[in-house]
């Protein structure tokens, strides 16, 4: 029997596949290689610093791929591999699984430990600059793991946390919780403030460079929330928000809405433009070099939108998964 999707804004595909252009001599758009996992991947890749390709798989394991595609080996989970890997400084891969465990994984894919949670891991790991890992839980726990595996603090939300964090520059880590809320947690785990959404919040919160924090909600809004936690201003679009926004190196705010528009949103909270899809856009967009916006649709579409931002901001998290090569690490 088919299991469900957990979350909304899960894009489902058979295999993993690289489309690429000049680096392996083929036209751009080309597909150069595909793997078929066991399974559906929902998690979406990281790079590591050699180049080795890291994804999780519904069938339970973590792969890790060449840039030419070869298997260089997979490891087993005990669960659903929806969460998306980060990979340390060191090499080192985290990852969340179906069975309540994050785990890590040596570069050579043996299992280094794995830390058990109360309950099902879908959140992404961020790793900090300390090497500390930062990741939530559906028992309604963000966990703060010490890179030997032993817990470090744990803080309650007001629901599962399915968001993944994502780091401020003044060391706190935000997330969002299904309880309607966002939180930020300092040192030791200690709340230094929340802010009430009004409805579910699946979407990855990003921070610009000024400390403000860029949120999407189900109550149809994207929120921009001050340093402290105050509200700064909140842009209304016309469904749910579960799509992660993206801050431009110009501070432009790019997020997706089950409305099927891309939004892009000046930092002052004005409209700067908005562009139709087809179907939901529930994807998290990422922002080129070369100032082109990308983001999938329900519509089967992956688009390229030309921008003006020119890379992502330089802040602490400016993007799910942080860079543009989702390593979800602060340095």
């Amino acid at each position: 029997m088919r299991h469900a999707v957990p979350f909304p804004f899960r894009t489902a595909v058979a295999v993993l596949s690289l489309i690429t252009g000049a680096a392996f001599g083929a036209p751009a758009g080309t597909v150069t290689w595909r793997y078929p996992t066991g399974d559906w991947v929902q998690s979406s890749p990281a790079i590591g610093p050699d180049g080795t390709i890291y994804v999780g798989s519904d069938d339970g394991r973590l792969y890790a791929f060449t840039p030419a595609g070869s298997l260089k080996w997979k490891a087993l989970t005990g669960g659903i591999v929806y969460s998306s890997p980060a990979v340390a400084g060191d090499g080192t891969i985290y990852v969340g699984s179906g069975d309540g465990n994050l785990y890590a994984v040596h570069p050579d894919g043996t299992v280094a430990w794995r830390f058990a949670t109360g309950d099902i891991v879908y959140s992404s790991p961020a790793v900090g600059p300390d090497g500390t890992i930062y990741v939530g839980s559906n028992d309604t726990f963000l966990y703060a793991v010490h890179p030997d595996g032993t817990l470090a603090w744990k803080a309650q939300t007001g629901g599962e946390v399915l968001s993944s964090p994502a780091l401020g520059p003044g060391g706190e880590v935000v997330v969002g919780s299904s309880g309607g809320a966002v939180y930020a947690f300092g040192p030791g785990g200690k709340l230094r403030w929340s802010y009430a959404t009004g409805d579910i919040v699946y979407s990855s919160p990003a921070v610009a460079p000024d400390g403000t924090v860029y949120v999407g909600s189900e109550s149809h809004d994207l929120v921009a929330l001050k340093p402290d936690g105050t509200l700064a201003w909140t842009f209304k679009t016309g469904n749910y928000v579960t799509s992660s926004p993206a801050v431009g190196r110009d501070g432009t705010i790019y997020v997706g809405s089950d409305d099927e528009y891309l939004y892009a949103i000046h930092p002052d909270g004005n409209l700067a433009w908005k562009m139709k899809a087809a179907y939901y856009i529930t994807s998290s967009p990422t922002v080129g070099d070369h100032g082109t916006i990308y983001v999938g649709s329900w519509d089967n579409n992956l688009y390229a939108i030309a921008g003006g931002a020119f890379g992502l901001a330089p802040s602490s998290w400016p993007a799910f998964r942080h860079d543009d090569r989702h390593t979800g690490r602060t340095r």
